[in-house]
């Protein structure tokens, strides 16, 4: 990822075969650094812009626009104190220490500095007790500088600073590649224990539904089978006395009918049955020539009274 995007960055910038920077500390102070604050053209437009102390320095490299060792950023400084000239060293999860005594920067043949070099060094973790890394930074600003508060409330000390940033060790993307490997397994193994959570409440679950159903009586078969009545209501929301008068009495004709004919035997129905069909008989064998043969049947005196002792089906 950060090889194909130093590559497309070269790429936009149209260098020569062969092109490296390796530019030294006055060349740096003197056609990047007072070019920039000046506001002029640069020689070549191959330093990012960024506020680095945003970022941890392992971020940066894939950042850059040029380098595969030692990467170069205009970035700008703020006080820690609105007040105060300190900078503020604050940078993603640690901090930027100072190393070794300033070094000024002047032209050849010239006694006045034109811009001091810091060595740094970040730690990892808060102060005083970070985690010493291998990044180094070298950062450069202009020696004459007035950095008096210029807008109050403002923290800004210096408008742009440059820094050339480097891995001592030159082994970043080896500790990357294994830290990013580490917070993979990181999130599997807490994906994996989400799952198996997840899995044990869904058994637990599914234990208690079963077990509420094996303890729960069984509806008796008349009250699967009872059909629902919904009684009449008046205009004022309250049932109707008659109609609820009127459903129980159905119901007990209704159950005294069913007793009627649970305890009636076949000789009951053949005796009911064998008058009206003995007088009619004789006309059922000459259908064909008859065709009142069924109104004849219907209007039998001697039907009506045994259909009329049928119960109600």
């Amino acid at each position: 990822m950060m090889g194909r995007r130093i590559a497309d960055a070269e790429a936009g910038l149209n260098l020569p075969p062969g092109f490296r920077f390796h530019p030294t500390d006055e060349e740096l102070v003197i056609h990047y650094l007072c070019k920039k604050v000046a506001c002029h053209r640069l020689p070549v437009p191959i330093i990012a812009e960024l506020d680095l102390y945003k970022y941890d320095p392992w971020e940066l490299p894939e950042k850059a626009l040029f380098g595969q060792r030692e990467w170069y950023f205009f970035t700008p400084r703020d006080r820690k104190y609105p007040n105060g000239s300190r900078p503020n060293r604050a940078a993603g999860r640690g901090y930027w220490k100072a190393t070794g005594a300033d070094k000024p920067v002047s032209p050849k043949g010239s006694i006045r500095p034109l811009g001091i070099k810091k060595a740094l060094v970040f730690y990892s973790g808060k102060a005083p007790r970070g985690v010493k890394t291998d990044w180094i930074m070298h950062e450069y600003r202009l020696a004459d500088t007035s950095r008096a508060v210029s807008k109050k409330g403002s923290l800004r000390l210096d408008d742009w600073v440059l820094c050339r940033l480097y891995n001592k060790k030159n082994n970043w993307q080896q500790q990357q590649q294994q830290q990013q490997q580490q917070h993979k397994k990181e999130e599997t193994s807490s994906f994996a224990e989400t799952m198996d959570s997840l899995e044990a409440v869904e058994d637990t679950g599914s234990d208690s539904f079963r077990s509420d159903i094996e303890h729960e009586p069984f509806p008796a078969f008349e009250d699967l089978v009872k059909p629902l009545v919904h009684p009449a209501r008046t205009p004022d929301g309250t049932q109707d006395a008659r109609t609820s008068n009127a459903a129980s009495k159905e119901d007990n004709n209704n159950n005294n009918n069913n007793d009627w004919f649970m305890d009636l035997n076949l000789d009951d129905l053949q005796s009911s049955f064998g008058g009206a069909f003995d007088s009619s008989m004789a006309a059922a064998l000459d259908m064909s020539s008859n065709q009142d043969y069924y109104f004849q049947v219907l209007n039998n005196p001697q039907l009506k009274p045994s259909l009329t002792n049928l119960p109600p089906f």
